[in-house]
């Protein structure tokens, strides 16, 4: 139970930095105007960096533990989560964090990773979980509800997100395969690297960037730590209690962000972010979603499938 329950924790931390991400992604897309390249790259680059340096002699022989096979999926992994981040932040700029977190990780990339998961690495939630991971998906759902607005508009924003969505359940589900094999450290520090190479590289060739001055750059390098603390702290939860909980868990996102919008308004009020206007409804949200969390941590006795059973459903298809 003590595991478990640090490593809920753990993806708990990652959901809390991911929500400050979007709501700095959306600053520096709508406020200082940079281009969406390069806040995709340049921090991806930087974060890869960092992990990378943590641990150099792993990093190293990560590298050179790999084989054709193992860089042929290494790299369809860093394609998928190159696609998801690009479209991710991309849909923050059109629509807002806040819809965008609703959308993408509060629910439907819950979704492709149960399914995806279902699928390739035979997990499965208990009946209770399940039923908190409803619960976490709707409380989301009414934290960041616009009553003023019930239509359900859809423009290339929000597919922009599903999209994304099913890029990170796809990125997901191969990383957990992935880390059955690999250390963590090396195997996410590579990953955010190569990810943000493949991004910068597409918009450098096709002639998308426009290069912001040393004040954006420096600000790029800052966002760099998001994207390091985000993803390791992401996937430690992975191997140890499963990719469909750890979405789940992913799905307070939502919530999150809202409440980093919140808190970024206190200090400036004139800054371009939209957190849902009915604070009852979110508090009411809010509440919703945390007894779902907590009916995910009262089945410590839960049913995992074991590491040699996902190992070979994993090598099935790796």
């Amino acid at each position: 139970m003590e595991v478990r329950s640090t490593y809920i924790s753990v993806v708990l931390i990652s959901a809390l930095v991911v929500a400050f991400e979007s709501v700095a992604v959306e600053g520096a897309l709508n406020i200082a105007d940079l281009d969406v390249f390069i806040v995709t790259a340049i921090p991806s680059i930087v974060g890869g960096l960092i992990l990378m340096s943590a641990r150099p002699s792993g990093t190293a022989s990560f590298v050179r533990g790999l084989d054709g096979k193992g860089w042929f999926w290494m790299t369809v992994l860093c394609l998928f989560v190159a696609v998801g981040i690009l479209l991710w932040f991309d849909a923050v700029g059109r629509i807002g964090a806040g819809k965008e977190a609703l959308l993408g990780g509060g629910s439907s990339e819950v979704l492709f990773v149960v399914l995806l998961s279902a699928i390739f690495l035979s997990e499965r939630l208990s009946k209770l979980e399940a039923v908190g991971g409803l619960m976490v998906v709707v409380g989301v759902f009414l934290v960041l509800l616009n009553t003023d607005d019930m239509s359900l508009g859809f423009g290339f924003g929000e597919l922009e997100v599903l999209v994304s969505s099913f890029s990170f359940g796809c990125s997901i589900v191969l990383t957990a395969a992935l880390l059955k094999e690999h250390d963590l450290i090396p195997l996410s520090g590579v990953e955010l690297f190569l990810s943000g190479v493949i991004v910068l590289s597409f918009g450098v060739v096709f002639g998308l960037i426009t290069w912001p001055g040393t004040n954006g750059l420096l600000l790029m390098v800052l966002l760099g730590l998001f994207p390091s603390v985000g993803l390791l702290t992401y996937n430690a939860g992975l191997p140890k209690i499963g990719a469909p909980l750890t979405s789940v868990l992913f799905a307070l996102t939502g919530i999150l962000t809202v409440c980093a919008q919140v808190l970024v308004l206190q200090f400036f009020p004139d800054a371009d972010f939209l957190p849902p206007e009915n604070l009852a409804l979110a508090v009411t949200g809010g509440a919703v979603a945390f007894l779902g969390v907590y009916l995910l941590n009262i089945r410590p006795t839960a049913k995992t499938p074991s590491i040699e059973t996902t190992k070979k459903s994993a090598e099935g298809e790796i």
